[in-house]
């Protein structure tokens, strides 16, 4: 079973990897298996709900990896702008280190297929996630219930918003500029 879970956990990763660079349309099954080093038998075997079902899985498999931070940081009492700040310091360093090719999984999906209805509900799922996790680290700090959402969401719409801007002026300023204007705000 060690062998099945792994090729299925790589596709998965892999999924999320090429939907970060190429977005959906860019993110097919056969570049998903050559990624993989997966067989092509694996696809029908682990995702019996095909493409659809592979992506929503990467989407949420790369939305945990965020929200896992989130948690993990407020679970340490992590102020907000340390929190931020872990946050913009991963996007910038995906980027750099991809040469700007790659950004978010989430954001690429969300632009590209929000009216799918098991995409978009993915992407909407992963986003509530993020903001109740970044709103919990917001609650802790003293703000209420509701500002503590509306700000989240506002933390999460910029960096969203300065990652792609990033990606088309192949800069961090983007982020950097995002992160340090919402750390005066925090």
């Amino acid at each position: 079973m060690g062998v099945t879970t792994d090729t299925r956990a790589r596709m998965v990763r892999s999924a999320a990897l090429l939907l970060r660079e190429h977005g959906v349309a860019g993110t097919s099954i056969a570049k998903v298996l050559e990624r993989s080093r997966g067989p092509r038998g694996s696809v029908q075997f682990h995702f019996p709900g095909g493409k659809a079902q592979l992506l929503t899985e990467a989407l949420v498999w790369a939305g945990a990896l965020i929200t896992d931070l989130l948690s993990q940081a407020g679970a340490r009492g992590a102020t907000p702008a340390e929190v931020l700040t872990a946050i913009c310091e991963h996007y910038t360093s995906q980027l750099v280190d991809s040469d700007f090719r790659a950004g978010c999984p989430i954001g690429a999906v969300a632009q590209e297929a929000y009216a799918d209805p098991e995409l978009g509900a993915a992407v909407a799922g992963v986003v509530k996630d993020w903001e109740s996790a970044l709103a919990a680290v917001l609650l802790r700090d003293g703000r209420d219930q509701t500002e503590a959402s509306d700000m989240a969401l506002l933390c999460i719409s910029a960096i969203e918003g300065a990652i792609t801007i990033a990606r088309v002026r192949r800069s961090t300023k983007p982020i950097e500029l995002v992160q340090n204007r919402l750390i005066a705000i925090l």
